[in-house]
């Protein structure tokens, strides 16, 4: 329903059951970072069967996936017994049929290499290549003035972080109250302290004096801001 209202979710699933993995629209599996699988959901166990990763049946999908990548299901045991992707030259365990040393990375290049030779991966390449084309004349243009790293300009997260700003203090009144009431009481303060300053040599020295202090008051108060940039740089990070 957030979603549907214009709002980016980003959320966290640890080992998601069968009902949560069929809502999922596109899958990518990822292993000691390279790609071992991009494409739609549905595709997925029909990939792995046909490279001879067969699922079994009443097995969660997403389970079996991490048991490919970590080599520790009876799916790869089978596919090295009976397919036999790709020779290791490695000694193989006789308790489960897996290789004793380094597994994880001599099964997560043979998936590699498999999912670079699929259509998938072809398919993908073609629709990258096409919004690189798209770019390249972009990128010639602005390199020519400052390289810009950024994917929105200033005024666009002068915007964003100015709204957010104003939606804190408003979520947080106590904060505002408190800054108001001190920059009341200091403003009656300084006016009291120079009330009725005369036009004269005397006086320019008084209303000199009266904005030096004022605008000490201010930069020194504004050091308060750097509070919000250490508990946001802990979100952030």
């Amino acid at each position: 329903r957030l979603s549907r209202r214009g709002r980016t979710i980003i959320f966290s699933i640890h080992q998601p059951r069968y009902s949560i993995f069929k809502l999922f629209d596109s899958l990518t599996l990822l292993a000691l970072g390279k790609v071992l699988y991009h494409g739609p959901a549905k595709q997925a166990l029909e990939y792995f069967s046909s490279i001879g990763y067969e699922c079994e049946p009443f097995n969660n999908p997403a389970d079996f996936f991490l048991d490919i990548i970590n080599g520790d299901s009876t799916a790869v045991a089978a596919s090295k017994e009976d397919h036999r992707p790709v020779d290791t030259g490695k000694e193989v365990s006789s308790e489960n049929g897996v290789a004793e040393d380094n597994v994880d990375s001599s099964v997560v290049d043979v998936l590699h290499q498999k999912y670079l030779n699929s259509s998938l991966y072809q398919t993908t390449k073609e629709a990258l290549g096409k919004v690189e084309l798209g770019r390249g004349s972009k990128q010639r243009v602005s390199k020519q003035g400052h390289e810009i790293t950024y994917a929105n300009g200033f005024l666009t997260q002068l915007y964003w972080v100015s709204k957010r700003s104003l939606k804190n203090l408003i979520r947080n009144p106590q904060a505002s109250i408190a800054q108001i009431a001190v920059t009341v009481i200091l403003a009656l303060v300084v006016g009291a302290i120079f009330f009725g300053v005369k036009l004269d040599r005397s006086g320019i020295q008084n209303r000199v004096g009266s904005l030096f202090f004022v605008t000490t008051n201010q930069c020194f108060s504004s050091v308060s801001a750097i509070e919000l940039f250490i508990r946001d740089k802990k979100l952030f990070v």
